[in-house]
């Protein structure tokens, strides 16, 4: 048999020269791909993986697919807790959150509470003052965030809703006043649903209660203007509230700055609100909301119709 280890080794030696050859040419490694929470998402959703990534993880839960859940404690944290109400000519009560993940997680998409992960968060893109539900005592106010289909009520510490007393919902440091069903006991009374239901830019939510009902109780409120404080919508883009692209589609180019200025802003607006929160204060007359945009899918071209008493040309490509 004829000995090829010379033959072999010549061989190894002119790969190698190739690969050094390839290498000095400028060649590129290939590029990893993207995370997969990332892919696995709407690509109108990933604004908010972009955007939220210093303040929690995403984790696949099914049937809902990838979700959001922030780096909190635990044992204590809940939905809409750590924050304030402020009433609204538009929205009506319009939730402030001290969080700086809370500019995505108040305003857009529904909670979910999961016996093994505990309170996470599916992303939506239609923009509510809330999505909360809303019910009251004669003495006593209570909200809780909208659970997506198939969450566990009973299992949620405390229940799913947090109250106040009814002249207290104004107040800004409500973190230290709210109260959960089990701790007011019998003082709760019989709660009755609020159902306030209006709609805004297509979007039906619930207003929660009727601002002279609070008033009774609180006196005199002054309503709250509402300020985005994110870029004005650059051309072709359009409002979170509108249809999206399905599952699939091409993910929409995003303005260079976005992510960072979506970022900043929601930093700056939950440190003011944590700010208002330690005064104990009254909250100003304007409060940033930040609302980013979404851009739109391309519109199909519009289908030619036959003039009218006609028929369509036959097909002569078969």
């Amino acid at each position: 048999m004829r000995n090829r280890g010379p033959i072999l080794a010549a061989t190894l030696a002119l790969a190698a020269l190739q690969l050094s050859c390839a290498a000095g040419v400028g060649l590129t490694p290939l590029q990893q791909s993207e995370p997969a929470a990332r892919a696995g998402l709407r690509p109108e959703y990933r604004l908010f993986y972009d955007a939220l990534g210093d303040y929690g993880d995403w984790i696949l839960i099914e049937p809902y697919g990838y979700v959001f859940r922030p780096v909190v404690n635990p044992l204590v944290f809940r939905p809409y807790q750590d924050g304030f109400w402020v009433p609204s000519d538009v929205y009506g009560w319009v939730w402030i959150s001290a969080e700086p993940f809370g500019w995505a997680t108040y305003h857009y998409g529904q909670w979910l509470f999961d016996r093994f992960q505990g309170w996470v968060w599916i992303p939506g893109i239609e923009w509510a003052p809330a999505w909360v539900s809303w019910e009251y005592t004669d003495d006593y106010i209570g909200w809780a965030p909208r659970l997506a289909p198939g969450s566990a009520p009973g299992a949620i510490p405390g229940g799913p809703f947090v109250w106040v007393p009814l002249g207290e919902l104004p107040a800004t440091d409500l973190r230290t006043r709210v109260r959960t069903a089990p701790q007011l006991a019998d003082r709760l009374g019989a709660p009755k649903p609020i159902e306030n239901l209006a709609e805004h830019d297509g979007v039906r939510f619930n207003r929660g209660p009727e601002l002279e009902l609070v008033e009774r109780a609180s006196g005199p409120l002054t309503k709250v203007r509402i300020e985005d404080v994110v870029t004005p919508t650059p051309p072709g883009l359009r409002g979170p509230r509108e249809r999206a692209p399905g599952i699939g589609a091409r993910e929409p180019a995003k303005p260079p700055d976005l992510i960072e200025q979506t970022r900043k802003a929601a930093e700056e607006a939950a440190r003011e609100a944590r700010a208002i929160a330690a005064r104990k204060g009254p909250a100003p007359a304007t409060l940033p909301v930040v609302r980013p945009m979404f851009q739109a899918p391309p519109k199909p071209a519009p289908r030619r119709e036959p003039p009218a008493g006609k028929a369509a040309p036959a097909d002569t490509t078969k």
